[in-house]
């Protein structure tokens, strides 16, 4: 008996696993061509290419979490990881625009670009999500909760 229903879960893993994983690939690719054609239209401003490392390794990150994420949904480890990449967000954002100001050159002209209010707004969206995130971390592990005391309940 225990063979035939180690073999089910193995299956209903596999069966369950599969689109999810497939569905991950798929967001992460389209954040990434979203990305490619960013990059080309930076490409041409010299001036920008210090931040293009920086967006790189920021959206390289973002890619990472948007594969982990969706791969696992509907476990206690997508809210973990959503809480993690809300907090990261935060902390890159402001570690690397910690001033706000970007100072780029384009041929001869010298541009400072102030982007304060953007960077209050994507620190704002991001402790936002980062509530959101544990609320429903509190939700998920409440209704796994009452579900294990209903299963006890009608055992006795």
């Amino acid at each position: 008996m225990d063979k035939i229903e180690n073999r089910r879960e193995d299956e209903f893993r596999v069966r369950t696993l599969l689109p999810r994983f497939f569905k991950a690939l798929f967001k992460t690719g389209i954040v990434y061509l979203l990305f490619v054609v960013f990059s080309a239209f930076i490409a041409p401003f010299q001036g920008l290419y210090n931040y293009q490392v920086v967006l790189t390794g920021f959206f390289a990150l973002y890619v990472v979490f948007i594969f982990i994420l969706e791969l696992t949904r509907g476990t206690i480890f997508h809210y973990i990881f959503s809480i993690a990449n809300s907090l990261i967000v935060i902390f890159y954002l402001t570690g690397i625009l910690n001033t706000g100001k970007i100072n780029f050159t384009i041929e001869q002209f010298n541009i400072m670009v102030d982007i304060r209010f953007f960077l209050a707004i994507f620190v704002l969206g991001s402790i936002l999500g980062l509530a959101k995130s544990m609320l429903s971390l509190l939700n998920w592990l409440n209704e796994r909760e009452e579900q294990w005391l209903k299963t006890r309940l009608n055992s006795l």
